[in-house]
């Protein structure tokens, strides 16, 4: 008996509310509580990132919904009722638009509201957890049985445990005969994504802090989430590729990629070039304001 075998969907009167969004909103709350505690470890305080949350959290949502409507306009969207563009409780949203939009709204509010945070600080808290969120929403992928791979022989994910194996079998709609399985996405995407926190937080945030630029973190965020769709979305079963003649996922994993280095270089050049020098002018000048002061004296 597979224990998984759920309705996708919990309602509640007229309010649907699918396992996926409630995985979400779960991890988007860890997210949060990381990126709290790790600027309450660097001195600030533990809510500085509260009205961020309730700034970004939405506006990702927003974003990740437009970044899938362009990205299937033409197989899902074009010719029909524009008001299905709204319709966000049937499904369909992209992490790497809620990514952007998200993270650029935020970057925003503490730009202009939080005076006492440097931005390349402040993104260096977030990035990191939002991996953990990200794999945790993979989860709700498994119980809805979405976002799964190609079929495979069962034997071949044998090692798993058969409650994994019955769910990611017998899908409708997966192509899969009997005897094989959807590949599990859900989990090889949830893991990832779990050790790319480990290494960006813990390596590159601790044991590589010496070599570190502000806003490196954030950075290998992109490049480690845009290395994982690259390599993942060509093993994506069909009917979950995004995009019409290419696949916008795929695409926007190099960009993610790409942007992700130029960013760690521009950091670097930045603290370098621009940062660095501009305290260590700051602290000679202070330091000659108090030479001359106690001389007056």
């Amino acid at each position: 008996m597979n224990i998984f075998a759920l309705p996708k969907e919990i309602v509640i009167g007229p309010l649907r509310i699918t396992y996926y969004a409630i995985f979400i909103l779960i991890g988007a709350a860890i997210a949060y509580f990381i990126a709290a505690y790790t600027a309450k470890k660097k001195g600030y305080d533990f809510r500085i990132f509260e009205s961020v949350f309730y700034i970004a959290f939405p506006t990702g949502i927003i974003g990740a919904r437009i970044w899938y409507v362009i990205a299937e306009w033409q197989k899902t969207f074009a010719g029909k009722p524009f008001e299905n563009v709204f319709k966000i409780w049937e499904g369909g949203l992209a992490i790497q638009g809620g990514v952007l939009l998200g993270g650029l709204a935020g970057i925003l509010f503490v730009y202009f509201r939080r005076k006492n945070l440097r931005v390349l600080d402040g993104i260096d808290f977030v990035f990191p957890g939002i991996l953990v969120a990200q794999a945790i929403g993979r989860i709700g992928n498994f119980f809805n049985q979405e976002v799964y791979g190609q079929c495979v022989d069962r034997n071949t994910w044998g090692f798993l445990p058969s409650f994994i194996l019955d769910q990611m079998s017998g899908i409708n709609g997966s192509g899969c005969l009997e005897g094989e399985i959807a590949t599990p996405l859900f989990l090889i995407e949830a893991l990832t994504n779990l050790a790319g926190f480990l290494i960006i937080y813990f390596g590159i945030g601790y044991l590589l802090r010496k070599y570190k630029a502000p806003g490196d973190m954030a950075a290998t965020y992109f490049i480690w989430y845009g290395l994982t769709r690259i390599i993942l979305e060509k093993q994506r079963n069909d009917q979950f590729i995004m995009g019409d003649k290419i696949a916008a996922s795929y695409a926007m994993g190099w960009v993610f990629f790409i942007g992700g280095i130029v960013a760690i270089v521009a950091c670097h050049l930045y603290d370098k070039y621009y940062y660095k020098p501009r305290i260590a002018s700051a602290e000679a000048g202070y330091k000659n304001f108090i030479d001359k002061r106690n001389e007056d004296l």
